[in-house]
């Protein structure tokens, strides 16, 4: 598991018997996973392919663009989707503790402010540890940005949805939902 900062979000293994977005047989769920993941979460947690709808981003992140507003709103509006997971993943290329020159805004800018605004518990990390606590940072941060949006702020509001972060291992092929404490 990650460093996990025990005052912002503890880390709770998940099982395919004990996903707690899998509620009624045949309901989808609109997966948001990193682009560079190599999909494998999906069937160690032995999710159906019929009950996911997925998006890929880089480090499973929401922008603000035309790909992701779509997504979204096909997903919300057509699909009647009530669950979203997004899902970040140990040894991510694209959220990790340093700077990736090769990566653009907005989603440099995103890595940027998530490493400002917790470098005091990062800085006291060093190599894989945080390496998995950025990955850790950026599920939640992407769960709040996601909250926020219009879409989703509306049919939360309205108790129609819920957003659930988690992380996967996949050395030990194992997903860990992220609660914030």
């Amino acid at each position: 598991m990650g460093e996990q900062i025990p005052d912002r979000y503890q880390l709770q293994p998940l099982h395919s018997d004990s996903v707690p977005w899998r509620g009624q047989p045949g309901q989808q769920v609109l997966w948001i996973g990193c682009s560079d993941s190599g999909c494998d979460e999906l069937e160690s947690l032995s999710l159906p392919s019929d009950e996911i709808f997925e998006y890929r981003s880089l480090g499973n992140m929401m922008v603000d663009d035309l790909s992701c507003n779509t997504t979204l709103r096909y997903a919300l509006d057509s699909l009647k989707i009530r669950n979203i997971v997004i899902c970040g993943h140990y040894g991510c290329h694209i959220a990790n503790g340093e700077v990736n020159s090769g990566l653009q805004k907005p989603w440099s800018s995103i890595l940027d402010t998530l490493r400002s605004t917790h470098h005091h518990t990062l800085d006291s990390l060093t190599g894989n540890k945080r390496d998995r606590a950025l990955v850790e940072l950026n599920v939640l941060e992407q769960v709040h940005s996601l909250s926020q949006s219009a879409e989703a702020a509306d049919a939360l509001q309205k108790d129609q949805l819920s957003i659930w972060g988690m992380v996967y291992d996949k050395a030990s092929k194992t997903g860990y939902q992220l609660v914030e404490a």
